[in-house]
């Protein structure tokens, strides 16, 4: 029995979208350092926001456990 040939056309089709797609992988991870630069950069943005939030948070707690304190002496002499 005769084999069916494909045309050339649908025999490169594959290769060349399989050759784009590791060439395209290749060039991501060589620039990696420009993408996630950025994102380093916001997580520390982020984290410095959060680590100011939690220092105020704290610095509250102090100050009304400092107020009721002062409110028990206060109240009791």
């Amino acid at each position: 029995m005769k084999q069916h040939r494909l045309s050339a056309r649908k025999r490169l089709t594959k290769p060349i979208l399989f050759g784009t797609l590791v060439v395209g992988l290749a060039t991501l991870f060589f620039n990696r350092h420009r993408f996630f630069e950025d994102v380093a950069e916001i997580r520390a943005q982020e984290r410095a926001a959060n680590e100011a939030k939690r220092m105020e948070i704290l610095e509250r707690r102090q100050r009304q456990k400092d107020e009721a304190a002062e409110k028990k002496r206060g109240g009791s002499s």
